[in-house]
């Protein structure tokens, strides 16, 4: 399976910069784009309808695909989740991905929508009325959540194709369930060396559904921060970096796997992003005193940062374990002229196509600007120069 580049894009910049950096990563030649589908963030960046966002994206681009980091079968029923799949895959031609997991406590809690229990059963039924309903008969269907009788949409995906379903994946129950019906996995980040024995649950169980195991999108979240010259980043400008994504990068179960120490204080064991109400202030404060309790050598495990050359290592060591697709988090400090920087000096080496004839002149544009230290001050306020070169 060729390996694919995608872009994550951050909740906390406004609209048109998102729609703006969409277009970007189209022209620079990543393949996929992923949108937080949430109700609400940690940090109250604002929490846009994602659908709506990527609508918008397919009407701005050719190529890329896009989809959902991730949806959850929780806040909606699988008839209108369905039918706003296949309108979208309509629009964008065919580029729809639904990224899909059982839920995460801040989009669910403060909402009264009840999440705990039965969530690995609700995402495989949620699943199956889903593409049921896409094939365009009419669907019956009798379940523990969900009851169809004579169901059917008029509305069908692009050209009638099935739309992917890539599932989050973290434990063993949804790992099974990945295995037997999704396209595509999301874990959470695993280091290179720990990767295929964490899929190994979802090659079994492919295995035992009949299914080719290599046919499902073996993608790893890529938090990556980029600093100039062949120096490793000071201890300040690591955490500057690293600090932020702590929480929603650390895994415990990932670091008790490889080996490393792990002794928070008692009033922090079970804390971490999947768990963590916003909406709650006792929940929300733990959280925080958390991520600051996380040593910083170990989000060094989780995030790459430093020199271009220790991020292509890190890329290829994710490669040769068996990584198909990226999700990349950009931590760099100049995060435009690094995504220019990793599409032409780290795609190409994986995906075997040549940088695009826009990323290399971007790209040549840039580096006198950086090395004039003009690009903080240029980015920021003026995207005038970003138009000219055809953004």
């Amino acid at each position: 399976m060729q390996v694919k580049f995608g872009m994550c894009i951050v909740a906390h910049a406004p609209l048109p910069e998102q729609l703006n950096l969409s277009v970007l990563c189209e022209r620079l030649g990543y393949d996929t784009l992923w949108f937080p589908d949430h109700l609400t963030f940690l940090d109250q960046a604002e929490a846009v309808d994602a659908w709506t966002v990527m609508a918008a994206v397919a009407t701005r681009t050719r190529k890329i695909k896009l989809g959902t980091a991730v949806s959850d079968p929780h806040r909606i029923h699988p008839a209108l989740f369905a039918q706003r799949a296949a309108t979208l895959d309509q629009l964008s031609k065919g580029r729809l991905i639904v990224g899909l997991g059982s839920g995460e406590s801040m989009n669910l809690d403060a909402f009264g929508i009840p999440w705990k229990d039965r969530k690995v059963g609700r995402v495989r039924e949620f699943v199956q009325v889903f593409h049921g309903l896409l094939q365009g008969h009419a669907v019956d269907h009798e379940g523990p959540l969900y009851q169809l009788k004579g169901a059917r949409l008029s509305v069908r995906p692009y050209r009638g194709r099935k739309i992917p379903i890539h599932l989050a994946s973290l434990g063993p129950q949804m790992q099974r369930l990945a295995g037997q019906v999704a396209d595509g996995w999301k874990p959470v980040v695993i280091p290179p060396s720990h990767y295929d024995e964490y899929f190994s649950g979802i090659r079994r169980a492919a295995l035992e559904a009949g299914r080719n195991p290599n046919d499902i999108d073996r993608g790893v979240p890529f938090a990556f921060a980029l600093f100039d010259g062949d120096k490793q980043p000071t201890s300040q400008q690591l955490a500057a970096a690293v600090r932020p994504y702590a929480g929603a990068l650390v895994w415990e179960p990932a670091i008790q796997q490889m080996g490393m120490e792990w002794n928070p204080p008692e009033h922090l064991r079970g804390v971490g992003y999947h768990t963590v109400n916003p909406a709650d202030p006792e929940s929300l404060r733990l959280y925080e005193e958390y991520c600051r309790w996380l040593p910083d050598e170990m989000l060094n495990q989780f995030v790459v940062a430093g020199p271009g050359q220790l991020i292509r290592e890190q890329v290829r060591k994710y490669v040769n374990a068996g990584v198909t697709h990226f999700e990349i988090t950009n931590a760099s400090p100049d995060v435009i002229s690094s995504i220019v920087w990793f599409a032409c000096e780290v795609m190409p080496e994986f995906t075997g196509r040549p940088p695009t004839a826009f990323a290399r002149a971007l790209n040549v544009l840039i580096q006198p600007l950086r090395r004039m230290g003009l690009m903080r001050r240029l980015l920021p306020k003026d995207l005038d120069i970003w138009k000219k070169v055809g953004l």
